[in-house]
């Protein structure tokens, strides 16, 4: 039993934290094996609870899933607010950004993917949508200085605002690129992630810093 597991299981019943042990010893499971192996039975089984008792707190493992997907977007969206918070130019704000995302996802590989890649209906999971959309507005409000994310209309909001599917779709794909271990990094280092990224943007800075010189361009004659 892991160590998350065994404290979980001397304490759940006097503190009333069975929900919170389920997430914790979760996402203990999905980091050190995988999705395949976060199941009910070994999940109770972990934290020392009758499989029936898992029901008292999630109608099913998709609403855990959810849980945890809305667990791992708040740490991420904590981490990447506090990386950007320090930074008044776009080009630098958006470096750092990548950066986190980046670290944060080979830190947390099977988190990450649990986060993007496990299918839930917003419908069934309103909670993870409004973390999902605040994680979007983040973006669109570093590239366009204003939250003007409208998931409504989500399509007719990405193609008038085409630099927000540019930096998510390159920051997303080349996440996947490296814990999918297509490219290998040396060392995993925050350094060396970070320089990586960098190259990586800059590249993406050179499209996008056109567009903001260009809107500029278009606002100043406007006036």
């Amino acid at each position: 039993m892991s160590t998350a597991a065994r404290k979980s299981s001397r304490h759940h019943y006097h503190r009333g934290n069975v929900r919170e042990d389920l997430i914790a010893v979760g996402k203990e499971i999905l980091e050190s094996e995988n999705l395949t192996a976060l199941t009910l039975r070994r999940l109770t089984r972990e934290i020392g609870v009758n499989p029936t008792n898992f029901y008292n707190h999630f109608p099913n493992m998709d609403y855990l899933f959810a849980a945890i997907k809305v667990d791992g977007f708040t740490e991420l969206l904590r981490r990447s607010r506090k990386a950007t918070e320090d930074y008044s130019s776009k080009p630098e704000a958006l470096r750092a950004l990548f950066r986190e995302y980046i670290f944060f996802a080979i830190k947390k590989p099977n988190l990450y993917r649990l986060m993007f890649d496990y299918y839930l209906d917003f419908d069934d999971h309103q909670e993870l949508k409004e973390i999902t959309d605040q994680a979007m507005s983040d973006v669109v409000e570093l590239l366009y200085g204003t939250d003007i994310f409208d998931s409504s209309d989500a399509l007719s909001f990405y193609k008038s605002h085409p630099m927000a599917v540019a930096c998510w779709s390159t920051m997303h794909g080349l996440t996947h690129i490296l814990i999918g271990r297509q490219i290998k990094l040396k060392t995993k280092s925050r350094k060396e992630v970070g320089e990586f990224a960098d190259s990586i943007v800059d590249v993406l800075l050179d499209g996008v810093l056109d567009r903001f010189r260009r809107s500029a361009g278009s606002r100043n004659k406007a006036r």
